[in-house]
């Protein structure tokens, strides 16, 4: 389990966990109290009328911020979750995903066993119906491996079908992977999948996330609500195989409108009832068809580019190290792209945070980390505590 030191003040989680459990408000609403009075200890301290003030709450909502968790409550949930093994993260804890600072609804806290790095803001959703066909199986393990391999985290629900291949495909390439669960983290859903969840939690390969305590059971009301999670979380959302009514046609619908992210269908047979609901996506210019990884990386734009010139990169190296291992040359030159050289200079001779590094290079989230990934594979720069990094010293 991470180290507490990260966290934010206790608090300060804890006004945010007792606020989460509210019954009738939202988390649109609740945030907007908590911007509007300043931090969520304010909004828990606050009067019904002061509360009323707040535009879009009114009398009635207003009320129905004496439904918090109480503070008892609260700190049992919390120690609940640290004898599990679980970590929970508010809006202000330096780890809190950055594409979640960014969508009008994320989630007031986060339920994690496991972990969330950086490098997780370079990800790709799969998603796909549970009762897939064989070929869904394969294509949605084969995309795992494929986008794991080239620098992806794959995000998904963690359910039958499609969601378990894609988790499997991406710990097959040795990649990370998220599962995001449709209920508290204390059940595993479905049970069949415990060694997954486990492998993905314990060994370094990712996290498995929630919004909803420790205890929630799974229910189809959690699913939607979950979906978007997985949605926020992605640069695109791969549909693999999905039929009419399938639920990961949510996950496409949020990824596309309510967050602007890329959305791409994977075809299946014309007369497949299975595929139904990709080909309906295709056919409407929902989705951009795919049918190899190039596709996915030409409709990310910056990014897409950043993970070829790197991939390009290091075929050239492995060409190069080959060449000279012949001629028993031990220092081949390596090639940087553009944003890796504005990188480099941003590194200079200190450690430097994310933050930072965005400023100077003008380089957006998702390339830098997908180029902060790939100096790191190249051993060119290393990661530190806190969210920094710097150049590795040549001995």
């Amino acid at each position: 389990m991470p180290e507490n030191s990260h966290d934010s003040t206790p608090e300060t989680c804890l006004a945010w966990l007792r606020l989460s459990q509210l019954r009738g408000v939202g988390p649109v609403l609740v945030r907007r109290v908590v911007e509007a009075l300043g931090s969520p200890q304010a909004v828990l301290t606050a009067s019904s009328a002061r509360l009323a003030d707040v535009p879009d709450i009114g009398p009635v909502r207003a009320k129905a911020f004496a439904s918090a968790m109480s503070l008892d409550d609260a700190q049992r949930e919390l120690a609940l979750a640290h004898d599990s093994g679980v970590h929970i993260l508010c809006p202000d804890d330096p780890r809190w995903p950055k594409p979640l600072k960014f969508i009008h609804d994320p989630p007031l806290i986060l339920y994690v066993r496991g972990e969330l790095i950086e490098q997780d803001a370079v990800a790709l959703g799969i998603v796909g119906s549970r009762e897939c066909t064989m070929y869904g199986r394969q294509q949605a393990e084969r995309f795992g491996a494929l986008l794991a391999s080239a620098g992806f985290t794959v995000v998904s629900g963690g359910a039958r079908g499609i969601d378990t291949a894609a988790h499997h495909g991406a710990l097959r390439a040795k990649g990370r992977t998220i599962i995001v669960q449709g209920c508290g983290l204390n059940h595993t859903y479905p049970a069949e999948n415990a060694e997954l969840y486990d492998r993905v939690a314990r060994e370094g390969s990712g996290a498995v996330i929630s919004e909803l305590p420790m205890n929630a059971p799974p229910h189809k009301d959690n699913f939607p609500p979950r979906n978007r999670i997985i949605a926020a979380l992605s640069l695109g959302v791969l549909v693999v195989e999905a039929h009419q009514r399938s639920g990961s046609l949510i996950t496409a619908r949020l990824a596309a409108d309510d967050y602007g992210r890329e959305v791409f269908a994977l075809p299946g047979r014309v007369d497949s009832l299975a595929s139904r609901g990709t080909h309906h996506l295709i056919k409407n210019m929902t989705a951009h068809l795919v049918e190899d990884i190039d596709d996915i990386l030409n409709a990310l734009g910056d990014v897409g580019e950043a993970i070829k010139k790197t991939q390009q990169a290091k075929a050239e190296e492995s060409k190069a190290a080959a060449l000279f291992d012949q001629k028993r040359d031990p220092t081949p030159a390596i090639v940087f792209t553009g944003p890796q050289q504005k990188i480099l200079a941003a590194l200079g001779d200190d450690d430097v945070d994310i933050d930072s590094l965005v400023e100077h290079t003008g380089l957006g989230v998702g390339v830098l980390m997908a180029e902060l990934t790939a100096l790191q594979i190249r051993g060119v720069v290393a990661k530190l505590g806190g969210n920094r990094f710097e150049k590795k010293k040549r001995g």
